[in-house]
C-alpha cells in the first residue's frame, strides 16, 4: 500500500497515488481540478474534470449518446473481428487433431465423485442413471499406431451389462479415425457425436 504524504490516505498503485496526491485536499499546493483539466492536460476527457463537480465541463445528453454509440460500433467490430480469429484457430486445431483434446483435459467436471470430461460427458452419465444403465469411467487403454508412433487410446465409458465402449466425441479427426479403425475387434465401440446425442435427447 501507498500513503499520501498529505492526507495519509492508503492507495492501491504509485499511480493512484500521484494522482491523488496531485489533488488531495491537504496538498497546500493542490492542483485546482477544473483547470488542470481543461487548460494544463492536453488530451484529457472533459468527463473526468466533470466529477469534480463543475458542471461546466460534463458533456450533454447528446454527446454522451452519441460517445455511447461510438463506443458500441466499434465494440460490435471487435467482436466480428475478434470472432473471425477464435474461428480461424478452432479450425486449424481441428485440421492438427488438437482441438477436441486440448480442450477436454481442461474441461473436469466432477459428478458423484467422477471426473467427467465437458457438458457432453456429463449429460451422458446422467441418461444412464436415468436410465438404470450400469456404467463406469473407463480407464481400460489399447494400442494404435499413428503418424509412425505407438499410442494409447482410452474410450470415455463402459456399459458393464453390455460390455461396450462408449466415445463422446465432437469432432472427428485423423486420428481419431486411427484410433477406431485399429480398436480390437472383439471388442464393442460405439461412438456418439454430437447428432446422435441429440436424437437421444441427450443435449
Amino acid at each position: 500500500m501507498y500513503k499520501c504524504k498529505f492526507c495519509i490516505k492508503e492507495c492501491l498503485s504509485k499511480k493512484s497515488l500521484t494522482s491523488h496526491q496531485c489533488f488531495c485536499k491537504s496538498n497546500p499546493d493542490r492542483k485546482d481540478p477544473a483547470t488542470w483539466a481543461t487548460g494544463n492536460r492536453k488530451g484529457i476527457h472533459s468527463w473526468n474534470a466533470g466529477l469534480f463537480g463543475d458542471p461546466r465541463l460534463k458533456h450533454t445528453e447528446d454527446a454522451k449518446r452519441k460517445m455511447s454509440d461510438k463506443m458500441c460500433e466499434r465494440s460490435a467490430e471487435w467482436h466480428i473481428e475478434n470472432g473471425k480469429r477464435v474461428s480461424l484457430t478452432i479450425n486449424r486445431k481441428v485440421l492438427e487433431g488438437t482441438w477436441h483434446t486440448s480442450l477436454a483435459k481442461h474441461m473436469h467436471v466432477d459428478y458423484n465423485g467422477v471426473d467427467l470430461h465437458g457438458s457432453w460427458e456429463l449429460a451422458y452419465a446422467k441418461f444412464l442413471d436415468l436410465n438404470n444403465i450400469k456404467w463406469v469411467r473407463n480407464k481400460d487403454s489399447f494400442l494404435y499406431m499413428f503418424s509412425g508412433k505407438e499410442r494409447r487410446y482410452t474410450p470415455d465409458f463402459y456399459l458393464i451389462d453390455t460390455d461396450e465402449y462408449i466415445e463422446i466425441k465432437g469432432y472427428k479427426t485423423e486420428k481419431d479415425d486411427a484410433k477406431w479403425a485399429q480398436f480390437p475387434a472383439n471388442k464393442k465401440l460405439r461412438i456418439l457425436m454430437h447428432k446422435d446425442l441429440k436424437e437421444l435427447n441427450i443435449i
